[in-house]
């Protein structure tokens, strides 16, 4: 079974952090490959990535986007527009894959505008998410998955990204994420 998580700047430091620390994302038959570029967009992955999805042809794939479309001059509701639109076009050119959307988590400091206005915009996008797609269901196709852990003490010093903590973290979310389709 292949799985593909898509994502931003997150998932590359992800990348990083298991390499550093010998850390894989295998489990019995589960295949997962990352993929990610330092502040990608849900266009950008809609327009340059669709290829490397077609060439993986995951069986899963896991979506870690939407926080570096939330800025200053963008509602929650045109990043959900944004998310389901990929969703859909993943979904039609995948149909037997299953996807998984992963909630945008918080940042200390937001590039663009102010914490505050980044986590109220955060805070709709995932529960616009949560109510679309719901959570995990037997049988479902697509799903929103929360991540739990993030606190003040999991981010770098430049308060977007994740420390060391943090990454550990993350990596056993996003893991189990993808265990509940094994």
């Amino acid at each position: 079974m292949r799985a593909l998580v898509l994502g931003h700047s997150f998932i590359r430091r992800l990348r990083d952090w298991m390499r550093v620390n010998g850390r894989v994302m295998r489990h019995g038959n589960l295949d997962v490959h990352l993929h990610s570029v330092g502040g990608r967009t849900v266009p950008r992955v809609y327009h340059l990535d669709m290829q490397l999805v077609e060439r993986i042809s995951p069986d899963v794939i896991l979506l870690q986007l939407g926080g570096n479309d939330i800025n200053d001059t963008t509602s929650a509701s045109d990043v959900l527009v944004k998310l389901k639109r990929l969703i859909s076009v993943l979904g039609e050119k995948h149909p037997d894959s299953i996807i998984i959307v992963a909630s945008i988590f918080c940042r200390r400091r937001p590039r663009g505008l102010s914490s505050r206005s980044y986590d109220r915009k955060k805070k709709r996008v995932n529960k616009f998410l949560l109510k679309e797609f719901g959570a995990f269901g037997q049988g479902k196709k697509v799903f929103f998955f929360s991540h739990k852990f993030f606190k003040e003490k999991h981010f770098d010093r430049d308060g977007v990204h994740l420390n060391d903590n943090g990454n550990r973290c993350f990596y056993h979310s996003i893991f189990s994420a993808l265990r509940l389709v094994l």
